[in-house]
């Protein structure tokens, strides 16, 4: 993988565990699972994308949030099974919707 492509899979939330984790549903997964993973997935890359949007990086973040660094780079990886309590967090603090529901 070339070093530009690795900084594009590493900005977007795609790592190698991501990978690991993607081969292993697709031969053992249930599509619970499988569809529980692309979301928080989906989540982290969002994120990931708001923040590029805005010149921010993951320690700024952290910084509005309280949080540590280390945290937010677990949420940045896509593994992270993310509440609606902590994506209600994150859209305040970056001042952008994640995810969008339609209201009744």
């Amino acid at each position: 993988m070339k070093t530009e492509e690795r900084m594009h899979a590493r900005n977007s939330g795609v790592t190698k565990e991501n990978n690991l984790i993607s081969n292993w549903l697709e031969e053992y997964g249930d599509p619970a699972i499988d569809k529980l993973v692309k979301r928080n997935l989906a989540v982290a890359n969002r994120i990931a994308d708001i923040l590029a949007q805005k010149n921010m990086k993951p320690a700024d973040l952290a910084k509005k949030l309280g949080k540590q660094r280390s945290e937010i780079s677990k949420w940045l990886s896509g593994t992270h099974s993310f509440s609606t309590k902590t994506i209600t967090y994150i859209e305040c603090a970056l001042g952008e919707d994640i995810i969008f529901v339609e209201a009744s």
